[in-house]
């Protein structure tokens, strides 16, 4: 028995290869393979820690790669950056707490949300971000996302994936 999964391990390997782009559109597979997933995203913390920005995305029409956000005193930069912990919204009422952007996420549908920073050294490098139904979000859910999130931190290991 082998602890990884050949097959993945191939893709992997392959998509490490080609670049950060294939890599986030595998890990973006695993993640949608997740009961209730629908939409992967993927933020990159600028070099200063001023911003983040969009660096990947499984829906490009309506969460375009790029654009910028401060990393301000906001609930949702606090938890992220202050605690490194994950910020986990099963509904919307939770969402609020942290995303101010919630009215219009119910709007396209989703009811939970989950951005989980990717820590590498101790910093938090980017954020990997699920969006689906409520509910979603269960502790076997988060679990098996919690296993995702070390391959997901290889895509902040290639130079410039950061910079603006």
């Amino acid at each position: 028995m082998s602890a990884i999964d050949r097959a993945f391990a191939h893709d992997l390997a392959s998509s490490l290869a080609a670049g950060p782009q294939q890599v986030i559109a595998l890990v973006n597979s695993v993640v949608q393979a997740l009961s209730g997933v629908r939409t992967v995203t993927w933020l990159a913390v600028a070099p200063d820690h001023s911003v983040t920005h969009r660096i990947g995305t499984s829906d490009k029409v309506n969460f375009p790669i790029g654009g910028f956000d401060p990393i301000d005193d906001g609930a949702w930069n606090r938890r992220i950056f202050g605690d490194k912990r994950a910020v986990v919204g099963n509904t919307p009422e939770q969402m609020r707490q942290f995303i101010p952007e919630t009215d219009q996420l119910v709007a396209m549908g989703y009811g939970a949300t989950l951005c989980a920073p990717i820590i590498i050294g101790g910093e938090v490098r980017g954020v990997l971000c699920a969006l689906g139904d409520a509910g979603i979000l269960t502790p076997d859910l988060l679990a098996e996302i919690d296993t995702i999130l070390p391959i997901a931190a290889l895509v902040f290991t290639f130079n410039g994936i950061s910079e603006r």
